[in-house]
C-alpha cells in the first residue's frame, strides 16, 4: 500500500477484528469482522454487544473513548483468541485489556508497519476487500488461549481523541466500519439474508461537559436523544442494526447567530455543502412577537379520539402562547365559527376561556374548507409580528367550494406574508390542496397516519416555531457560487432549532458567507467565514441527504403542477445515481430494463403515476405525499434510507429484492450478482477477477472501490462512460494503457 493512500485515509475504522484460531493443528480455522456485514463459512467466534461510553470535555476540545465488547465462542472445538483494534492516527492510547474470566490481559500496540503486513496476510488468505483500507495507523493485538466453546471473552479499551473543529461546530467521529473510506456508509434496506446483517446490540453514551458552551447537538448519520442534566449534555444512541460511522456535531453557542459549513467535493463536479445555522439562548428582548391562527376541522369524521387528541394538541399550542402574542381559534365543519372575531391576547384569563370554548366543541357535519381559509387568511399581517397558521384537517372538502385546485388558488390570492403548517390527519384528506398551502405559505406539511397520535405531530411543530429569531432568512454572500439548495426558499429561524441547509456550490474559495434577516421588522445581517475547498473526500453523507431533500422536493413538485416528463426523468437520475428510492423509481428495482431499454415505458408508467388534483386523496396519495414531505425535512442517512416508498410495489403484489445501500449507490441482488441500480448495459464492461493483481491494482489506483468490492465476489459497479465487473471468469492482469482508460472512464462518478 502506498503512502500517498495512507494520508488520504488516516483513519479507517474503530471495529474489531477478531480472528480465532482451532486449538490443534488441522482444525478448521474462523474469523470474524463484525461491522461490515460479511458472514464468512467456518466462524466460531461472534459479538455479543458493544457499549460505548465518551466523555467530552468542551472547553478542551478531548473526547475519552471507553469501548466494551463481548464475543463468544460458538464453536464445537477450543479457539485462541487473537484479538487485533484499529486505532485512528489521532487517538491516544490509554488502556486495553482482554478480560479471561477475572484475569486481565493486557494488549500491546504493534507499529503501522508490522500492523500492515499482518493485514495484507489476512487479505491473501482470507480474500476479504472489507481489509484493503487498513493502512497507516497502529493496530492493539491481545492473544489468548484457550478459549473453550461457549466461552465469552469481555474486552474494554480506552483511548482519548481531539475533536476537530469546522467553524462554529465541534466534531466528534466514532467509526464502526472497516474498509471503506471516512464518511461513508455501508447499510441495507430490504431483502437480504439475516445472517448477513450486524444484529448485535450498539449502544453509544455521550456526556458533553460545559452544557452551556453548545448548542442542540446534531447527528447527520444516526438518530439520538438529548438531554440536558446538572450541567451536562447526555446524548445516546442504541441500536442493532447495520453499522455505519458516527458523525456527530456540537454547535458551539454564541451570542449571535452562528453558523458553519461543512463540504464533499468529489471533483469533477460541483461540491455539495451543509449549513448548519444555530440562534443563541433565548433573549427575551430579542423575541419576535406572534399572531398564531388555529383552524380545526370539527366535521363529523374528527368525533371520538381524534376530537380528543387535536383538543390536547390545541391545549399544548396555547400553553405556549406569551403575553406578547396573540391568537385566533377558528372551528369548521359545515359552517366557520370563531372563538373571538378579533385578536385576543395570549393573557391567562383569555386563554381559560377559550380553553373552555374548545372543552364544549362537538364534532358534527361536513367539510367547509373554503370558508375556514377565507376567514384564517382575511386579517392583513401587522409590522413586526410573525403571522402563523395552524391547519388540522382529516378529510377533504366535501361543502361549498370542493374543487382543490380553485381552493389552492383562492389561498395564493388571499395569503399575504402568513406562514401555513397543515397536518393532514387519515387517508381521507387531499395531499394536493395540502402540499400547496404549505408551499406558498413558507411552512411544512405533516400528515398523520391513522393510527398515529395528533397530539404528538401537532406538539413537535410547537416546540420548533415556539420562538421565532429570524424571519425572512437569505444568503446575501458567499465565497463559491450556493445553488440548488433545500428547503428552498430559507425557513424562519427559530430559537432552539438548528437549521440544516444542503446543496451544491460552483468555484472554490475561503471568505465571507453573509447570512441576513429580519426581526421584529428591523433587517439584521450576520458574517461567517467558511471554506469552500476545491477537493474533499470527507462527509460523504452530504450528497445522499441533498439527493433525499431534492427527490422530496421534486415529486412534491409533479404532484402540484403536473407530470413534467423533464423532472420525473430528473427524479429518476438522483435515484440511479444517490440510492434514492421514490416513487418514480422504486418500481423499477424490480424491473431495471424498464429504466434504460425502454425509455417510453418508463415515461407512460411515470406520466400514469400523477393524479389529477382532485383525485389526490386515499393511502396510496397519503403514503407518497408523506414520503416526500419526509424526505424535504431529512437530517440524517439512517432517516432518509428507511423513505423508501414501498406503495408502488405493494400495490402490484411484488417483493422488494435484496438491495443495499453503500456510500451514495444502491446496489440490487440479481441472479448472484449485486449491480449497481444505475448500470446501463449499454456501457463497456471491464471483467476483473476477485483478489486478483488486477483487481488489487483498481482498489490501489481508486480506494473508493473497495466499499464497492466488499460487497462480495461478484459486482457491477456502474462509472459514467465504463463499468466493471468482479466476476471469475474476468481478467488477473490489466495493461497500464488499459488502466489508464478505465480510470478515466470511472473516476469522477465513484
Amino acid at each position: 500500500m502506498n503512502q500517498s493512500r495512507s494520508r488520504r485515509y488516516p483513519a479507517m475504522g474503530l471495529a474489531a477484528l477478531l480472528i480465532a484460531a482451532a486449538a490443534q493443528p488441522g482444525r478448521a480455522q474462523g474469523w470474524i469482522e463484525p461491522d461490515t456485514h460479511r458472514w464468512l463459512p467456518n466462524f466460531g467466534v461472534e459479538r455479543l454487544r458493544s457499549d460505548v461510553a465518551i466523555t467530552v470535555d468542551g472547553e478542551r476540545r478531548i473526547a475519552s473513548i471507553d469501548v466494551e465488547e463481548v464475543f463468544r465462542n460458538g464453536s464445537q472445538v477450543m479457539l485462541e483468541g487473537d484479538y487485533l483494534y484499529p486505532i485512528p492516527s489521532q487517538a491516544v492510547f490509554t488502556n486495553f485489556s482482554l478480560f479471561m474470566g477475572e484475569q486481565e490481559l493486557r494488549g500491546e500496540m504493534l507499529p503501522a508497519e508490522k500492523a500492515r503486513r499482518i493485514y495484507e496476510e489476512i487479505v491473501r488468505r482470507k480474500k476479504d476487500p472489507a481489509l484493503i483500507e487498513l493502512v497507516g495507523h497502529g493496530i492493539l493485538r491481545a492473544r489468548v488461549f484457550p478459549v473453550d466453546p461457549g466461552d465469552t471473552r469481555r474486552v474494554i479499551l480506552r483511548y482519548t481523541q481531539m475533536l476537530g473543529k469546522d467553524g462554529s461546530l465541534l466534531r466528534l467521529r466514532y467509526p464502526r466500519i472497516v474498509g471503506t473510506p471516512p464518511g461513508s456508509e455501508a447499510s441495507e434496506v430490504s431483502g437480504v439474508d439475516p445472517r448477513r446483517r450486524s444484529q448485535h446490540p450498539f449502544t453509544l453514551r455521550i456526556r458533553v461537559r460545559n452544557a452551556e458552551l453548545f448548542a442542540k447537538p446534531y447527528s447527520p448519520t444516526h438518530s439520538i436523544e438529548v438531554r440536558e442534566r446538572d450541567g451536562q449534555l447526555e446524548i445516546t444512541h442504541s441500536g442493532n442494526g447495520a453499522a455505519r460511522d458516527f458523525e456527530l456535531f456540537l454547535p458551539l453557542r454564541e451570542s449571535l447567530v452562528g453558523a458553519s459549513l461543512v463540504a464533499h467535493a468529489p471533483g469533477g463536479e460541483p461540491g455539495y455543502f451543509m449549513l448548519l445555522i444555530a440562534p443563541p439562548a433565548v433573549p427575551e428582548e430579542t423575541r419576535i412577537p406572534r399572531d398564531v391562527t388555529l383552524v380545526l376541522d370539527v366535521s363529523g369524521s374528527m368525533s371520538g379520539l381524534k376530537m380528543e387528541q387535536a383538543r390536547d394538541a390545541l391545549d399544548q399550542i396555547l400553553a405556549g402562547l406569551r403575553p406578547q402574542d396573540r391568537f385566533r381559534f377558528i372551528t369548521f365543519s359545515s359552517y366557520v365559527r370563531s372563538f373571538r372575531e378579533e385578536w385576543a391576547p395570549a393573557d391567562q384569563r383569555t386563554v381559560r376561556e377559550v380553553r373552555d370554548y374548545l372543552a364544549g366543541v362537538v364534532a358534527e357535519g361536513s367539510t367547509n374548507v373554503m370558508d375556514a381559509l377565507q376567514t384564517a387568511l382575511a386579517p392583513e399581517p401587522a409590522r413586526g409580528r410573525l403571522p402563523l397558521v395552524i391547519f388540522i384537517t382529516d378529510g377533504k372538502p366535501t361543502v361549498g367550494e370542493t374543487d382543490p385546485e380553485r381552493i389552492a388558488d383562492a389561498v395564493d390570492r388571499l395569503r399575504d406574508d402568513e406562514r401555513i403548517f397543515a397536518f393532514g390527519v387519515g387517508y381521507d384528506v387531499n395531499t394536493y390542496l395540502l402540499d400547496r398551502m404549505a408551499e406558498g405559505g413558507r411552512g411544512t406539511v405533516s400528515y398523520v397516519r391513522p393510527e398515529d397520535n395528533v397530539e404528538e405531530a401537532v406538539a413537535s411543530l410547537t416546540r420548533k416555531i415556539g420562538f421565532p429569531a429570524l424571519a425572512d432568512l437569505r444568503i446575501v454572500r458567499a465565497p463559491a457560487s450556493l445553488e440548488d439548495h433545500y428547503p428552498s426558499p430559507l425557513p424562519d429561524l427559530f430559537f432552539g432549532e438548528e437549521l440544516i441547509l444542503f446543496g451544491r456550490y460552483r468555484g472554490e474559495g475561503s471568505g465571507e458567507l453573509i447570512l441576513e434577516g429580519s426581526r421584529a421588522g428591523t433587517i439584521q445581517r450576520f458574517t461567517y467565514r467558511v471554506d469552500l475547498p476545491r477537493r474533499e473526500q470527507g462527509n460523504a453523507f452530504i450528497p445522499r441527504l441533498w439527493a433525499a431533500r431534492k427527490a422530496g422536493a421534486l415529486t412534491a413538485h409533479v404532484r402540484l403542477y403536473g407530470p413534467d416528463p423533464e423532472v420525473i426523468e430528473e427524479i429518476r437520475q438522483l435515484g440511479l445515481r444517490y440510492g434514492i428510492l421514490t416513487e418514480y423509481t422504486s418500481y423499477l428495482v424490480e424491473e431495471p430494463t424498464l429504466t434504460l431499454r425502454n425509455e417510453d415505458a418508463f415515461m407512460d408508467r411515470a406520466l400514469s403515476m400523477a393524479a389529477a388534483p382532485a383525485e389526490q386523496a386515499g393511502a396510496e396519495a397519503f403514503q407518497r405525499a408523506e414520503a416526500s414531505s419526509r424526505l424535504q425535512e431529512a437530517d440524517r442517512v439512517e432517516e432518509a434510507e428507511k423513505l423508501v416508498v414501498g406503495a408502488v410495489l405493494a400495490g402490484e403484489g411484488h417483493a422488494a429484492p435484496p438491495m443495499r445501500h453503500v456510500g451514495r449507490r444502491l446496489f440490487v441482488l440479481r441472479d448472484g450478482t449485486w449491480t449497481d441500480v444505475g448500470h446501463d448495459t449499454s456501457l463497456k464492461v471491464v471483467r476483473v477477477v476477485p483478489f486478483s493483481e488486477a483487481y488489487f491494482e483498481l482498489v490501489r489506483n481508486l480506494p473508493a472501490l473497495a466499499q464497492y468490492f466488499a460487497l462480495g465476489d461478484r459486482v457491477v459497479v456502474a462509472g459514467e462512460h465504463m463499468a466493471i465487473e468482479l466476476t471469475p471468469d474476468g481478467r488477473t492482469s490489466i495493461g497500464p494503457k488499459e488502466l489508464k482508460d478505465l480510470l478515466r472512464g470511472l473516476e469522477g462518478s465513484l
